[in-house]
């Protein structure tokens, strides 16, 4: 019987994990990584990654343009790029990484709604971003959790 191929997708989407997972365990453990605190590495790296989902989306759309529904959805990947943007800019690393949480549940939810509007069959990629996505979210939270 074969073995299914892992797509380059899911790889780089498992690797895209790693940075989060130990920045999150530099935090944890107390330690910096050459002077920079595990906050700034995991909130800037947070934000570059829903960026780069929030664009991801628009090679998805852009095609379909016109219509007033990918409209909308281009203009709500740009507000969450945005907000991870000023989320960096609030010198609060708590708030920040609480406003990227929320982003990586938004872009999901839009990322969905795309695929649904153009009719993708591909469950199989949005089955992995799911799975991807909650990691990341529950990082995001013991990211939060020693302060509370």
């Amino acid at each position: 019987m074969p073995t299914p191929k892992l797509s380059i997708t899911t790889l780089l989407g498992a690797l895209g994990v790693i940075p989060f997972a130990v920045a999150t365990y530099l935090s944890w453990a107390d330690y910096d990584f050459w002077g920079v605190s595990a906050y700034k590495l995991f909130s800037t790296y947070s934000a570059i990654i829903l960026s780069f989902l929030g664009g991801a989306l628009w090679g998805q759309l852009i095609h379909d343009e016109a219509r007033q529904s990918v409209k909308y959805l281009l203009i709500s990947s740009n507000v969450i790029a945005l907000v991870a943007w000023l989320a960096l800019l609030l010198g609060t690393p708590t708030l920040a990484i609480a406003l990227l949480l929320l982003g990586y549940i938004s872009i999901f939810w839009v990322e969905a709604r795309s695929l649904k509007l153009i009719r993708s069959p591909n469950s199989t990629y949005l089955n992995m971003r799911l799975v991807i996505t909650s990691i990341v979210c529950v990082l995001h939270i013991f990211m939060l959790y020693p302060h509370y």
